[in-house]
């Protein structure tokens, strides 16, 4: 008996059919890419046009000096060199960076809490989470005014509950006290941002598969193990946008602190927000204010970054994606 003299090599006849399955995915992926950008299209011109020109003629601006009533002169960076040496401009700043700060470890706190808490079964579950949706829904304006009702020294409602228990023996102006009136402007606002937070981090805990706290529960993980080693990991990227977004938002907060203080007492909750407003509105600067607007959305631009950066940076170190809980 003879060897086949013929090589051992795997027959080719399958291959022309996958390759052409292969290009047909490929065309049908392109095609719903294409289909995608069309539809976005209307969508992300719109934005453009809305945000972008304003934007760019902000920008303009801040390198001119104009008014209502003078055309505008090209100066160059004057208008940042003189606002930056501007020591309201410098209280301003740094009373934005403590507001932001208090804002955001506020509103990222009780968002997590609220979410913690609505994502436990109880009675009432149902009913939590529709409360929860009712303070983001409400509009800036109206958290302003419902708050600086509820903290008036008169009549107001929290001054009334501290006197009737005992804790005060006279009803407190919380915002005439310059130590108090910015906590009060943060809590206000984190109120209002902490229902939004704790939607997107109670969406995140549905999607936590059932089986990975029971294994840790059954390998004997305590509460405190589990939150740290599944429940935090798995909101890592959600807690990304949250971060981002609360950072913006305490940044550029401005119509909390107009309803409520309006900068005062004094200048103690003079954001650069309401500096920026008294620059364009009650000087007629639009040069300084565009700059000021400019600077603003930079820091709020680059603070946001950071946050990404360090916590995409930490998760990886980790030596998983954002969201691998395995």
């Amino acid at each position: 008996m003879t060897a086949d003299p013929r090589p051992l090599t795997p027959p080719t006849h399958g291959s022309a059919p996958a390759d052409r399955g292969s290009r047909r995915s490929n065309d049908l992926f392109r095609g719903d890419r294409r289909l995608g950008l069309l539809l976005a299209f209307p969508a992300t011109l719109a934005v453009a046009l809305l945000v972008g020109g304003p934007a760019v003629q902000t920008i303009l601006y801040s390198f001119q000096k104009t008014n209502l009533n003078t055309p505008g002169t090209w100066v160059g960076l004057e208008n940042y060199q003189r606002v930056i040496a501007s020591p309201n401009f410098q209280h301003s700043l740094g009373i934005t960076f403590q507001y932001a700060v208090m804002f955001l470890v506020l509103s990222t706190a009780l968002g997590l809490a609220f979410a913690l808490l609505l994502n436990v079964p109880f009675r009432l579950r149902s009913l939590g989470r529709t409360l929860l949706i009712i303070p983001w829904a409400a509009p800036w304006l109206m958290v302003g005014i419902m708050w600086k009702w509820f903290i008036d020294a008169d009549v107001g409602m929290l001054n009334g509950a501290l006197y009737q228990v005992g804790l005060i023996d006279d009803y407190i102006p919380f915002l005439a006290d310059t130590r108090v009136a910015l906590v009060m402007t943060v809590v206000a606002a984190a109120w209002r941002q902490a229902a939004l937070t704790g939607l997107l981090f109670l969406a995140a805990l549905q999607t936590i598969p059932h089986e990975l706290p029971e294994a840790a529960t059954v390998d004997g993980a305590g509460r405190w193990q589990r939150f740290r080693y599944i429940t935090l990991p798995w909101l890592m990227p959600v807690g990304v946008v949250v971060l981002v977004t609360n950072t913006i938002f305490g940044f550029l907060q401005f119509d909390v602190i107009f309803i409520m203080t309006q900068g005062g007492p004094g200048n103690a909750t003079e954001l650069l927000s309401m500096y920026l407003y008294k620059v364009l509105f009650n000087f007629a600067e639009y040069g300084a204010g565009s700059a000021v607007a400019v600077i603003l959305g930079l820091i709020a631009f680059g603070v946001g970054m950071v946050f990404v950066r360090l916590l995409y940076r930490s998760d990886a170190g980790m030596g998983r994606a954002p969201g691998d809980a395995s």
